[in-house]
């Protein structure tokens, strides 16, 4: 869910990438190469040899400088989970690097780059894995008892492996997506007693639209809208995926192509902008916002039946108010968002093992999901969580995210491409009636490509 700024990125790696390169082969220039391969500019790390694991963990001991893409933010919420992880390796020291993801060519030219990098799931990676910064993981998976592909959630683990099988993240955090949050009294207000099951875009809009009430011409209420889904690509993906689309409906990667005008997601897109025209009016709504309470939503108002959520914020909500309940989304419509981890390839050599011991302890051990999720309240990628199972049996939100983990086998598409600013500013257009659905996917579908295409000379 977290929004990068791409021009900023844009400009950090056209500075920086020679220099990154340069270090990163002197990085591992005593233990193996850089291999870069021109006619796809995917570069890959390859001969480097892994030190064999400690028969004593406790006595393990390295340095390690650990980059975030929450930066100085998330500093002292780590500092609990690295005392968490220090009880069982004490001699491995964890640097938490207080700058962000786009300080990462500062880092470098001052000769201090991280070893292990949290980043979200697909966007950078795929940069970074173009410039040769982050390290394939296969053989380390591989030769580690302790972590397998099956024992995470299958599409967090499948979001960071590429088709040829390597492995540049693996899940750091699961972002369940969507809890409900509904307010049964105002379902009841309206006639239903449940939610109904909505497997189709039309069951869903049927179900919504008993909830935008006009009376006087007054809106008085509503629902979450469709396009509110957590911005303009989270909302696409979301109903394009409830109409049966799946990430490869936007982008095949092996293939390299981009289809955004693919039949299910044109379907979705007009279904979104037919809702809006019959349901939302723009003055309407800015009328009711107006009545709202200084600092309150539609939903805590008492002005919208449900909201779509992360589990943090239905934990929030039903603080406020015990009588919410939660549900989620319909079952076709699900997918799992989150963050990775990674291990570069500009660290230390020495420190490689170490650094190895850090990532699998965050991403891939029982401590480090139960650190991750009381200290941070995070979802790990591993299944097998008894902490989290602990936490469903008194906290409806927990339940909820726990099935929709249960449910869940999307991801949602990711291009190795700038596409973004041009897809919001075009869908801008959309949602002002100036440019039909299928005319602004045909068009996002060129743009990217084009980009694709370009990336591949």
């Amino acid at each position: 869910m977290v929004k990068f700024n791409q021009g900023r990125r844009n400009r950090y790696f056209a500075v920086s990438i020679i220099m990154i390169m340069i270090w990163a082969m002197a990085a591992c220039s005593s233990s193996g190469e850089v291999n870069t391969t021109n006619g796809n500019k995917e570069n890959t790390v390859s001969n480097i040899e892994q030190p064999p694991a400690s028969a004593d963990p406790g006595a393990m001991q390295g340095e390690v400088n650990l980059l975030s893409i929450w930066g100085s933010g998330w500093g002292e919420t780590f500092q609990k989970i690295k005392e968490e992880f220090n009880k069982a390796y004490p001699d491995i020291k964890v640097n938490y690097m207080e700058q962000g993801i786009d300080d990462l060519a500062a880092l470098v030219s001052a000769g201090t780059p991280p070893d292990v990098i949290i980043a979200d799931g697909g966007r950078f990676p795929r940069d970074w894995v173009r410039d040769g910064l982050i390290e394939d993981m296969a053989s380390w998976v591989e030769k580690d008892p302790e972590v397998s592909p099956d024992i995470f959630y299958e599409p967090a683990y499948n979001r960071g492996v590429d088709a040829d099988g390597k492995v540049w993240q693996l899940p750091f955090q699961v972002g369940p997506n969507f809890p409900l949050i509904y307010n049964p009294d105002i379902l009841e207000q309206y006639g239903n007693t449940e939610l109904p099951a909505m497997n189709s875009l039309q069951d869903y809009g049927d179900f919504l639209k008993k909830y935008w009430v006009v009376e006087n011409g007054e809106q008085v209420m509503t629902t979450f809208s469709p396009l509110e889904t957590f911005g303009n690509f989270n909302s696409l993906v979301t109903f394009a995926y409830l109409n049966g689309a799946d990430s490869t409906h936007f982008y095949d990667p092996a293939a390299n192509k981009a289809t955004f005008n693919d039949p299910k997601i044109v379907e979705a897109l007009e279904w979104m902008m037919q809702f809006k025209r019959e349901n939302i009016d723009d003055e309407r709504m800015k009328q009711l916002g107006e009545t709202l309470p200084e600092n309150t939503s539609r939903f805590m108002a008492g002005k919208s039946l449900f909201e779509l959520g992360g589990i943090y914020q239905a934990q929030e909500y039903r603080k406020i108010n015990p009588d919410l309940q939660v549900a989620a989304m319909p079952a076709e419509s699900l997918w799992l968002g989150g963050h990775g981890i990674s291990l570069t390839t500009l660290g230390k050599q020495e420190n490689k093992e170490a650094a190895w011991t850090l990532l699998k302890w965050l991403s891939s051990s029982k401590e480090g999901a139960e650190a991750n999720l009381k200290f941070n309240g995070n979802l790990s990628g591993v299944k097998d969580n008894p902490y989290f199972v602990e936490q469903t049996k008194t906290d409806p939100a927990m339940k909820v995210a726990y099935d929709v983990l249960q449910q869940a086998k999307k991801v949602p598409p990711f291009f190795p491409v700038p596409y973004e600013a041009e897809f919001d500013g075009k869908f801008a257009e959309v949602t002002a009636g100036k440019l039909e659905p299928k005319a602004f996917l045909d068009h996002m579908t060129t743009y990217t490509q084009a980009l694709l295409d370009e990336q591949q000379k």
